[in-house]
C-alpha cells in the first residue's frame, strides 16, 4: 500500500527529480518514507516517485523504485498481488525467491516476461507507473475493478500521474481549479468516471492501462467484468464448493496483513459471509478478527418501513458467538456529525461524500480500528453484484428463452415467499423492466426531458440557472436510458452495470488510507469473484422463490439463521432523524457563510436551503428523508467542500 507519482516529457527535455518534491510532499499523509528517481537526460525524459506504506510481510522488501537487472525498466507500485503463487511458476520462480519477493517485483518480473500484456495476468488491487527505456514509453496500469486509484494531468508537453488529485496540483504548471461541472453533476447524483472536482484532472478507469510514448499517450481497457466464458457444472452441489472454493481464495488473500486485520460488519450476508470466511481462516493460522458495527443510538424507534432493519446488533452479535476469534465492537451515535469529519476527508480524498449522513459511522468505525492497530479493514462492499446478486432479473432471462415452465415455477414460488400475487410479481419483476425506458421504475427513471429537468430541480440542491447552463438534466436523462436498457439486455448485462458505475467510491476508500493508516480490502469484487459468479447461470441465484440462493446454501454451516433467512436490508445511518436536528445550528451557520461565497451562491439553490431551515419540522420522519438527509445535508456538504477548495486553493 503506497502512493506513487510519475513525470513523462514529450517536449525532449529531461525531468529535474526536483519537479518531484512537491508531489511527494502532497502525498506527505501515505508515510514519512519518500523515495524519487529520475535519470535527468534527454533519453529518459521520465521520473517517478514513491512514498510506501508497508502492509504486509513482503513489504518490507520493497524499496522503490524497483529495477530490472540490466537497469533499463524502473516501477513504482502501489499494489497488493493476490496470484504471486501462480504468477511464481509461470515466471520459472521458486517458492522460496518468491516468498521474499514485494509484490511490485511480481509486476516487474511480468512486464519483462510479457510486455503491457502483463496487466490482465495481474490478480489484486494495483496501480503502477513503469518506465521502459527500450520502448522508451511510460507504462501505467489500474486493477480491474478499480480499487487502487491513479489520476492523470496531460498538457503538450507533459503528462504527469499520482494517486491523488492533490498531487498533481501541487506541480507548477497545473492549475488548482474547481471543477463546476462536476458539482454540478454531483448535486443531482450523476458520476462521470473520467473527472474529477480538479479542472483537468482525470482518473485512469479501472481494468485499464495508460501508455505515454513518443507518439502520443493512448489508454485502453484489458479487462470488464462482462464474462468471456460460461461454467456449467453438474449438480448445485458443484456450484456451491466451486463458489465457496473462489470467495475463501479472495478473503484469504486479503487478510495478508503484518497487523491485525478488521471487517466493517453489518448484519447482511456479504459483510457476514466476509466475516465467516475471514474468521475461519484466520483461526487456522492462530489469528483473530475485529470486527466493527455501526448501530443506531440505543431505543432508537425510527419507523424505516418493512423491508429496513435499523438496528442490526442482534444479528451480528449472533455471528460473533460462532466465532470464538471474532472480536466485535458495536459503535453507537457519539455525537458527531458530518461536519466533524469533512475537511479531513476533503484534504485526503479530494472530493465530498455523495452520502454525508454515512461519514460519521464509517470515520468512527475506522477510528475504533485504528486505536486497536488495525491494518486491514474488509468489507462486502457491491456484493449485492456478485455474491449475493438476488437473481431476480434471472425471471426475464428465462422468458427471453421461452423457458415458461421454469418460469411459471419460480414466479409461483416467488409470489408464495412474499406474499403477493403472481400477475404482481410478473408484471414487476418480468414486463414492465422488459418495455422500452423501464416502465416498471417510471417513478425513478425520466423519460423525457422534462421529466428529467423536473427530477433535478425536485430532488437536488442545484441552483436552476446552474442546472441550465451545465446540462444536467441531459445527463441525467442518459443515465436512465442506460439503466433502462441494461435492465432488458439481461441480469448479467444488469449486473456488469451496477459493476462498472461507482466511479468516485474507490476515491473515498483510498482517502481513509492516509487518513486512518488502513486499508480497505472487498473479496466481494476480487476479479475471479466476479467472473465466477456472472458466469454461472443466473437461475443459481433465484432458486424455489429464494432470493440469494447461491450464497444462503454456501453459508449454511457458517452463519446463524436469523441471517441466512432474513428478508430485510440493514438501513444506513438509520437514526439519522434523531442526530440531524443537532446540526440546525451549525447548518445555520453554515449557510449565511455559503451565502457569502460567489461559487456557492452560484451553484446552490441557497434560498431553498434556506426555506428548509426556517421550515423545519417539528419531528423528522420517513417522509423528510428526500428533503432533509439527502437534498440539505448534500447541498450543505457540497458548499462545504467549495469552500474549503477555495480557501486551500486560491
Amino acid at each position: 500500500m503506497s502512493a506513487i507519482c510519475a513525470i513523462r516529457r514529450f517536449d525532449g527535455a529531461p525531468v529535474p527529480r526536483s519537479v518531484l518534491a512537491p508531489m511527494l510532499e502532497a502525498l506527505r499523509h501515505f508515510g514519512s518514507e519518500a523515495a524519487a528517481w529520475a535519470p535527468e537526460t534527454p533519453e529518459s525524459p521520465v521520473a517517478l516517485g514513491c512514498r510506501p506504506m508497508r502492509i504486509t510481510p513482503e513489504d518490507s522488501y520493497y524499496h522503490p523504485p524497483l529495477r530490472s537487472a540490466d537497469g533499463r525498466i524502473a516501477l513504482v507500485a502501489d499494489a497488493r498481488i493476490d496470484n504471486r503463487s501462480e504468477l511464481a511458476a509461470d515466471l520459472g520462480l521458486s517458492a522460496a525467491a518468491a516468498g521474499q519477493r514485494p509484490d511490485a517485483a511480481f509486476i516487474l518480473a511480468a512486464y519483462e516476461a510479457w510486455g503491457p500484456g502483463c496487466a490482465p495476468r495481474l490478480v489484486g488491487d494495483f496501480a503502477f507507473a513503469l518506465w521502459d527505456d527500450r520502448r522508451h514509453q511510460l507504462f501505467c496500469a489500474r486493477d480491474g475493478m478499480g480499487i487502487r486509484v491513479l489520476f492523470y494531468h496531460q498538457s503538450p508537453r507533459r503528462i504527469a500521474l499520482a494517486s491523488l488529485p492533490q498531487a498533481l496540483v501541487a506541480l507548477d504548471d497545473v492549475p488548482a481549479r474547481l471543477n463546476e461541472q462536476k458539482i454540478a453533476e454531483s448535486l443531482v447524483l450523476f458520476q462521470d468516471p473520467h473527472s474529477t472536482f480538479f479542472t483537468g484532472v482525470h482518473r485512469l478507469l479501472p481494468g485499464h492501462a495508460l501508455t505515454a510514448g513518443a507518439d502520443g499517450v493512448r489508454t485502453e481497457r484489458f479487462w470488464s467484468p462482462a464474462p468471456s466464458r460460461k461454467l456449467r457444472f453438474r449438480s448445485e452441489g458443484e456450484y456451491v464448493d466451486g463458489f465457496k472454493e473462489v470467495f475463501d481464495r479472495a478473503v484469504l488473500d486479503r487478510v495478508r496483513s503484518t497487523g491485525p486485520v478488521g471487517i466493517m460488519l453489518s448484519g447482511g450476508l456479504d459483510s457476514t459471509a466476509v466475516a465467516a470466511s475471514a474468521a475461519l481462516q484466520l483461526g487456522a493460522q492462530g489469528g483473530r478478527l475485529h470486527a466493527y458495527h455501526a448501530a443506531p443510538r440505543l431505543g432508537f424507534q425510527g419507523n424505516l418501513g418493512r423491508i429496513w432493519v435499523a438496528d442490526e446488533s442482534r444479528e451480528v452479535e449472533e455471528v460473533a458467538g460462532l466465532y470464538p476469534n471474532l472480536d466485535l465492537r458495536i459503535h453507537r451515535t457519539d455525537g458527531r456529525t458530518p461536519f466533524d469529519y469533512d475537511e479531513a476527508l476533503f484534504r485526503m480524498s479530494g472530493l465530498p461524500m455523495r452520502n454525508p449522513g454515512n461519514l460519521p459511522w464509517w470515520a468512527g468505525l475506522h477510528a475504533l480500528a485504528q486505536a486497536d492497530g488495525v491494518t486491514v479493514m474488509l468489507t462486502g462492499n457491491q456484493g449485492n453484484n456478485t455474491i449475493s446478486y438476488d437473481g431476480l432479473a434471472s425471471l426475464r432471462d428465462l422468458a427471453r428463452r421461452g423457458r415458461w415452465a421454469h418460469l411459471l415455477h419460480e414466479v409461483t414460488a416467488f409470489a408464495r415467499a412474499t406474499r403477493n400475487g403472481r400477475r404482481d410479481v410478473l408484471r414487476e419483476q418480468v414486463l414492465l423492466p422488459m418495455l422500452p425506458w423501464g416502465l416498471g421504475s417510471r417513478g425513478q427513471q425520466p423519460r423525457t426531458p422534462q421529466q428529467a429537468a423536473a427530477k433535478v430541480a425536485k430532488y437536488s440542491g442545484i441552483h436552476p440557472e446552474f442546472a441550465a447552463v451545465t446540462h444536467v438534466a441531459e445527463r441525467v436523462l442518459a443515465e436512465g436510458g442506460d439503466s433502462a436498457r441494461t435492465r432488458r439486455a439481461g441480469s448479467v448485462a444488469y449486473r456488469v452495470h451496477g459493476l462498472n458505475s461507482p466511479a468516485d467510491g474507490a476515491d473515498v476508500t483510498n482517502g481513509y488510507r492516509p487518513w486512518f493508516g488502513i486499508e480497505t480490502r472487498e473479496p466481494a469484487i476480487d476479479v475471479r469473484v466476479v467472473e465466477f459468479c456472472l458466469a454461472i447461470p443466473g437461475t443459481l441465484f433465484l432458486r424455489n422463490g429464494r432470493t440469494r440462493w447461491l450464497i444462503r446454501e454456501a453459508m449454511q454451516n457458517r452463519l446463524p439463521a436469523s441471517v441466512l433467512n432474513r428478508d430485510r436490508y440493514g438501513a444506513q445511518a438509520a437514526d439519522w432523524s434523531e442526530w440531524l436536528p443537532t446540526m440546525r445550528g451549525d447548518l445555520e451557520a453554515e449557510l449565511g457563510r455559503l451565502e457569502h461565497n460567489d461559487t456557492a451562491s452560484r451553484c446552490l439553490d441557497l434560498p431553498r436551503l434556506r426555506t428548509l431551515l426556517s421550515q423545519w419540522p417539528a419531528q423528522l420522519g420517513r417522509e423528510h428523508d428526500s428533503l432533509y438527509m439527502d437534498l440539505l445535508l448534500r447541498a450543505m456538504m457540497t458548499g462545504r467542500f467549495i469552500r474549503w477548495f477555495e480557501h486551500t486553493y486560491t
